[in-house]
């Protein structure tokens, strides 16, 4: 099966011309990551979505330098594009934006590291729980099972080390009754 080749023109049903306005943009952006990295070129795209969000991508420079570079270029180069102060208002603007997000962010940023630390314990002792079960796994073992000499003496030593505690203990826990 093929694509189905589409009408260039607008799609009216909103969820679609918003679902299709989202994968393209994905797609563009990507595009122009590739474009900036094969060939060591400045790029910078600039998109406001059909809600009004902003979308912004740029390449090793900000999108700030880049425009900057255009305004600073001559009219003979800059091509159809003459109005400089539009361009600066807009530099200045997405400056600004670019603060904003980053401003709204930065809870979230917080609020990551904390999730990541949360993650990182649940990490943690989801592994001290698989050890304390494969220690259990021990008490219960079956001896069949152990067919080595090297599983037989581990078991052992493990066994030997939990009777010590065990021996502790119980000497600490009667220290405590005679004190009393």
């Amino acid at each position: 099966m093929g694509r189905v080749k589409l009408q260039i023109k607008r799609i009216e049903n909103t969820a679609n011309r918003q679902v299709t306005f989202s994968k393209r943009r994905n797609g563009l952006i990507k595009k122009a990551y590739e474009l900036s990295v094969l060939c060591d070129v400045d790029v910078a795209v600039i998109m406001f979505s059909p809600a009004g969000r902003l979308s912004l991508f740029s390449g090793n420079k900000s999108i700030e330098d880049i425009l900057t570079r255009y305004v600073n270029l001559s009219r003979r180069e800059r091509g159809r594009l003459h109005n400089e102060e539009f361009l600066r208002s807009i530099a200045d603007k997405l400056k600004g934006e670019t603060n904003q997000m980053f401003q709204a962010m930065s809870p979230l940023s917080a609020d990551f590291e904390h999730v990541k630390k949360i993650r990182q314990e649940i990490v943690n002792g989801e592994s001290q729980m698989e050890e304390v079960k494969n220690r259990l796994r021990i008490y219960e073992g079956d001896l069949s099972k152990m067919t080595t000499l090297h599983g037989v003496e581990l078991h052992e030593q493990i066994l030997e080390e939990t009777l010590n505690r065990l021996h502790i203990r119980k000497v600490h826990l009667l220290d405590a009754i005679l004190v009393h």
